[in-house]
């Protein structure tokens, strides 16, 4: 990949319940990266417990003044639209207007099975999904909603503040559905190379070796295909350190899309920098390690 021609904005990631949310939020402002997100996740079998998305955020935004703030990403199968919406717009009046709203289908099987909740097929939590959206828009402008369809039935006013601007919505796609069908819903649009490592519930780190430069530019052609003038963002899953552990991450990874994320800071660094080439707007970085934030930082900004 060649180096940057565009502006690009990166946005870090919160994903340890045990990480001190202020000290936290701050230094990352700090360091200059442009958006905190936090994650939405109650429990996996793979890492420690994760923070509460919304007292997570809301705790961000009260010690930030510069940092956009979004969520990464609400998961339907769990949160309802109309408390979503709630959420949302009350922290866009916490923080001065500065929240994005990230809203996702629900991808991790083994969580939902944990909680007691029914894992619903790959098509139905779709169709859930782009419910949720249809439900989210008109709450987010501060209107009411009347909706009956398979998975919500709605009749309800205006919630959360009304003093506030309206909340971008951002979706992650990947398959041919869901940009056909949800981008045309969307203010933001996030691709995700690991989406096809991810549809059996769990992340399949030999399927995620297997995704390519090609791919993700075609994604990306498909996305634009459907909105040419709508933001897109790109998720990519990390690790910048120099140790055996993240070497072995990036030699299982092969020649695949992933493998250059996955090394020295100063590699990795490059090669972040280097999307820019493909022409996305903001960079959604996972890191396996969140310490890499702090490595990464100084060579980013």
């Amino acid at each position: 990949m060649s180096a940057a021609t565009s502006t690009l904005d990166f946005a870090t990631n919160l994903t340890l319940a045990d990480d001190d949310v202020a000290e936290w939020a701050r230094r990352r402002e700090d360091q200059g990266w442009d958006v905190l997100s936090i994650t939405d996740h109650v429990t996996t079998d793979y890492r420690p417990p994760f923070p509460h998305l919304w007292v997570a955020a809301g705790a961000a935004a009260a010690v930030t003044t510069r940092c956009r703030l979004q969520s990464t990403f609400v998961n339907t199968v769990f949160r309802h639209p109309v408390d979503t919406a709630q959420a949302a717009r009350q922290l866009q009046a916490v923080s001065s207007d500065r929240f994005e709203l990230g809203v996702g289908a629900g991808w991790y099987r083994a969580e939902m099975e944990a909680v007691g909740v029914p894992w619903p097929p790959p098509g139905q939590r779709v169709d859930a999904w782009i419910e949720a959206l249809q439900v989210l828009r008109p709450l987010l402008a501060g209107e009411g909603c009347r909706f009956e369809g398979a998975h919500y039935r709605i009749d309800v006013g205006p919630v959360g503040p009304t003093a506030v601007a309206t909340p971008p919505l951002i979706g992650s796609v990947g398959g041919p559905r869901t940009i056909r069908e949800v981008t045309p819903l969307l203010d933001r649009v996030e691709i995700k190379p690991a989406g096809r490592a991810t549809r059996d519930g769990t992340l399949d780190w030999e399927v995620l070796a297997t995704v390519s430069e090609a791919e993700v530019r075609e994604l990306l052609h498909s996305v634009r295909t459907v909105r040419p003038d709508i933001a897109v963002d790109l998720f990519v899953l990390c690790n910048a350190a120099d140790d055996s552990a993240t070497r072995d991450r990036a030699s299982a990874l092969g020649d695949g899309f992933q493998a250059d994320f996955f090394g020295s800071p100063a590699a990795v660094a490059e090669a972040i920098r280097g999307l820019g080439e493909l022409g996305v707007s903001r960079v959604q970085l996972s890191a396996t390690d969140p310490t890499s934030f702090d490595r990464l930082a100084p060579l980013l900004f």
